[in-house]
């Protein structure tokens, strides 16, 4: 390895751990480079980081960010009573309530942390007010937040496939299955635990009338109906992902001002400026990411640890279970969005190579990183659960390494098992 990709990875690494923002640190590391091999001229990266921002694909990030923000406003709770109508009478009926609906809101908001927040907020005290125990409820919403990293439209998705410059529509329709089942197989623990402990739930808290049946079912069909539009005009070759989400925020904003009726003048400027830094933020990372990713290229640092790991062992298992392990190990202290920047263009070739095609490597990698976003330190969506259910992280513990357990081995699954991810586009796409 040459003196400038050490003093890139070093001047990187050092940045990070200080807490340097993640996009500062990237540009400064970039530039270390330059200056030491003193070619090319330092204006690259501002003309990589101009190209980078330019990108048509981009623009659907912001879009479905504040199409998720919006959808708080008389949605969200809609598809919690719809939710909790289908899955009452079975054993742990509400914390399987509490996982189809963060399913049902990963599929509108495209945020994990947005649906930690939103359905911890509404159904955690309620699980807690039960008897759920404290490790388990916490564990069960921050890993139902998860799902909006792999459950279409998914922003992170939209990141991976700028990265990887593969198709959007793709990346959409190889997430549903892994995150449906994801899902019931979180369901399936809750309900083992529930069985286990006789979990006894307040049966008339869950009663409802024939016609309240009737008038739940009809109240949530419009906030389900915006997936829908949104995926069936991607696949349908209607619009691009980035029309589909402008079109998601035209859905949500006329849902929650004309229909539901929620969304005040001071909240709509409120949850835009929100959006508005959220995605800025995002972007630059992006922006700086693009020269990080052309540097990766020319100086062929792929290759070199292709080369690397082909002389440690030649079993395309091994190689799979190390780069399963660095993603996990470096989704515990990293935000999901930056380990995708930083690592697609070093580990992509490595697993074209052995065979896995960009879209099914890239669910398996999103489902790796919903591991990481659950383990501590970073646990990003874990410490929100818990801030909004009012407890310390350290109190979710032991319980929650079940649910860790349980996620972890469905990303193994998707890693190997490529017809997972690969079905559905292979048919429809």
């Amino acid at each position: 390895m040459s003196t400038g990709l050490i003093c890139l990875f070093a001047v990187l690494a050092v940045c990070l751990v200080i807490g340097v923002p993640v996009a500062f640190s990237i540009g400064i590391s970039c530039m270390s480079l330059l200056l030491i091999n003193g070619n090319p001229p330092l204006e690259i990266v501002l003309q990589r980081m101009a190209s980078g921002a330019r990108s048509f694909n981009m623009l659907a990030m912001p879009m479905f960010i504040f199409a998720g923000s919006l959808m708080m406003y008389g949605s969200t709770p809609r598809l919690m009573k719809f939710a909790n109508m289908l899955l009452r009478r079975i054993p742990g009926g509400l914390g399987a309530t509490a996982m189809a609906a963060c399913g049902f809101f990963g599929a509108v908001s495209g945020s994990g942390v947005a649906s930690a927040a939103a359905i911890g907020k509404i159904i955690g005290p309620e699980m807690l007010e039960q008897g759920y125990p404290k490790g388990l409820t916490a564990g069960l919403i921050a890993s139902g937040g998860t799902m909006a990293c792999i459950i279409p439209p998914s922003i992170v998705m939209v990141v991976y496939a700028q990265s990887a410059s593969v198709s959007i529509g793709d990346m959409f329709l190889a997430g549903v299955l892994p995150g449906l089942l994801t899902i019931a197989a979180l369901i399936g623990l809750n309900c083992f635990f529930a069985a286990r402990r006789q979990q006894k739930e307040s049966k008339e808290v869950y009663h409802y009338t024939a016609k309240e049946r009737i008038q739940i079912t009809i109240d949530a069909l419009l906030p389900m109906l915006m997936p829908v539009c949104v995926l069936g005009g991607v696949f349908s070759g209607i619009c691009t992902a980035t029309e589909a989400a402008v079109v998601a925020v035209i859905y949500s904003f006329i849902l929650a001002v004309f229909v539901y009726k929620e969304l005040t003048f001071k909240d709509f400027f409120r949850v835009a400026a929100d959006s508005v830094v959220t995605s800025g933020v995002i972007l630059l990372i992006m922006s700086c990411a693009t020269p990080f990713g052309w540097i990766m290229s020319t100086q062929k640092v792929p290759t070199l640890f292709a080369n690397w790991l082909l002389a440690l062992t030649d079993s395309k298992i091994l190689i799979l279970l190390f780069m399963f392990l660095l993603l996990l190990f470096l989704g515990t202290f990293m935000e999901t969005i930056c380990i995708i920047i930083l690592i697609t263009p070093i580990l992509l070739p490595i697993a074209t190579s052995l065979g896995l095609g960009p879209v099914h490597f890239g669910v398996a990698m999103l489902m790796n990183l919903m591991v990481g976003s659950l383990t501590p330190p970073l646990s990003v969506n874990l410490f929100t659960s818990c801030r909004v259910l009012g407890m310390r992280v350290d109190e979710a513990f032991p319980d929650t390494l079940y649910v860790i357990g349980t996620v972890t081995v469905m990303a193994l699954l998707t890693l190997a098992l490529p017809a997972l991810s690969e079905f559905l586009p292979a048919v429809l796409g």
